[in-house]
């Protein structure tokens, strides 16, 4: 059996035909597909840059993988010029596909997508990572349509789950209450993060006094949904009270350059370093390097950013949005968009190392439910359940 998988990601492909993405979306993705597809067909954006390269652990192509290549835009406006040519594509796939369909929600590919599927009375699949209605919260994004855009995106997942034959989701009951499931539709949770087993620490991080404190962050620059200028306001807080930190931001895009210099506007530049994208090996150095870990988020589904700092013993904060407090201690929680808060937290992590200790052994506990081991076979149920409408 075949899989089309419907995503929002971007793809860069280059002259040899290979295709690239950030490290979430690596052939290392697909082969979780393929324990129970035979193939599968990438329907998402592909920019076409001939000299493109990037380390090989960004490679998306490979065995058994290919891509139904659609327009390549960023942004609402682009969107709708591209419209037309987006219908298309999805139309002809669809109709002349057999093809079992799982689309990756909330986007507007998906919305598109299973539009196409309903009106030609097809079953569909849908892994539901995140929540519009936080996405395009004020504050989140900037964008005169943004009210707007936050009713008819929240009402498309509404409806999008209404309609699915089996649904995923990546939290336990955060997505679920928010977005339902109709009555006798198939579901189930399953992260959409995963930790290899042999990548969790023995053992968590343990407190230490020192001079200086490494805070590390992770996350996309492309918009403002992680919120990094509230972490730069929470270090320059602690700074001003007596507290060294340093931070380290991975993760690139449009906003980075702003952030660059906001941070030198606090006089933090020397305290703050932005290295754009690594690879997962140097996140997990990285990683392992830092004392706190934090993620300052206006939205989120379940993030593997702090699912990843869990496994190696690190103590974490984060905001109370979507599938967050389903991670992490009520105690290391804040609301989006308090630097204070954030600020004292961290703060309350350095000077009490009882603090520390027990934040960091929980989130190590924790970190085991995310086992590859132990969502492989949630996921195979998904898949089997959608195969089995097929046949």
């Amino acid at each position: 059996m075949e899989l089309v998988f419907v995503t929002e990601a971007r793809f860069v492909k280059n002259r040899l035909g290979d295709y690239y993405a950030d490290s979430s979306f690596n052939y290392e993705l697909w082969n979780r597909y393929l324990e129970s597809f035979s193939k599968i067909a990438i329907m998402a954006r592909v920019k076409r840059d001939d000299d493109f390269r990037a380390n090989s652990s960004l490679l998306s192509s490979g065995k058994n993988v290919s891509f139904i290549e659609l327009p390549y835009y960023i942004g609402p406006l682009q969107y709708f010029l591209n419209l037309r040519k987006l219908k298309k594509v999805i139309k002809q796939t669809i109709n002349k596909s057999n093809a079992t369909f799982i689309c990756r929600v909330p986007g507007n590919i998906g919305d598109l997508a299973i539009r196409c599927l309903i009106n030609k009375n097809k079953n569909y699949g849908l892994e539901v990572v995140g929540d519009p209605w936080d996405v395009f919260a004020r504050g989140s994004i900037k964008h005169p349509l943004r009210s707007y855009l936050r009713k008819i995106s929240y009402n498309s997942l509404i409806y999008n789950v209404q309609n699915a034959s089996a649904v995923l989701y990546v939290t336990n009951e955060t997505l679920q209450k928010k977005y339902p499931v109709r009555s006798n539709t198939f579901e189930i949770s399953a992260s959409n993060v995963n930790i290899d087993d042999s990548l969790i620490a023995v053992d968590p991080k343990s407190h230490s006094f020192k001079n200086e404190y490494q805070i590390i962050s992770i996350g996309s620059l492309a918009q403002m949904y992680k919120s990094p200028d509230i972490l730069i306001k929470s270090i320059r807080m602690l700074k001003n009270k007596g507290i060294n930190c340093k931070l380290i931001w991975l993760g690139d895009g449009d906003f980075k350059e702003d952030m660059e210099f906001f941070a030198k506007e606090l006089n933090l530049d020397n305290d703050i370093t932005f290295l754009g994208n690594v690879d997962k090996i140097k996140v997990r150095e990285y990683l392992i390097q830092s004392d706190i870990f934090v993620l300052a988020s206006r939205t989120e589904g379940l993030p593997r950013a702090i699912i990843e700092a869990m496994s190696v013993g690190l103590p974490c904060i984060a905001t109370t949005v979507g599938g967050i407090p389903e991670l992490l201690d009520n105690a290391v929680l804040v609301p989006k968009d308090n630097a204070d808060a954030m600020a004292e937290k961290i703060k309350k992590l350095i000077e009490i190392p009882e603090f520390y200790n027990e934040q960091a052994s929980l989130n190590l506990r924790r970190s085991h439910n995310y086992k590859n081991s132990v969502l492989r076979d949630k996921r195979k149920q998904f898949y089997q359940y959608l195969i089995n409408l097929r046949n």
